[in-house]
């Protein structure tokens, strides 16, 4: 029985020696950088980005970048973030074609 197994509830794994004696260590866990959730949130970004400069428009959305890039630290990341890109501006332009 060389199969480990994991028992969920404890985290410890259970696996048998060659002469048949059974092992119950604890399994090591590697944290990793969650690449799924970043994705998920850089996605987010962007499309909150197109909704907001199509429900204001150029100007209206070109001004209020300009007020929060000047509210603080947070309001420059803030407004870096929700620059127009160009792959945001081709979204938008199929985006306003399309309607």
């Amino acid at each position: 029985m060389k199969h480990a197994v994991l028992n969920r509830h404890d985290h410890s794994v259970e696996s048998f020696n060659h002469d048949g004696l059974e092992l119950a260590r604890r399994k090591k866990y590697r944290r990793t950088f969650p690449v799924g959730k970043f994705l998920q949130f850089m996605l987010a970004i962007f499309a909150f980005k197109i909704f907001l400069f199509l429900q204001m428009g150029p100007v209206a959305y070109a001004e209020k970048r300009h007020d929060l890039a000047e509210s603080g630290t947070f309001g420059r990341i803030a407004a870096g973030a929700m620059a127009l890109d160009p792959v945001s501006k081709k979204v938008v332009d199929t985006i306003r074609f399309a309607l």
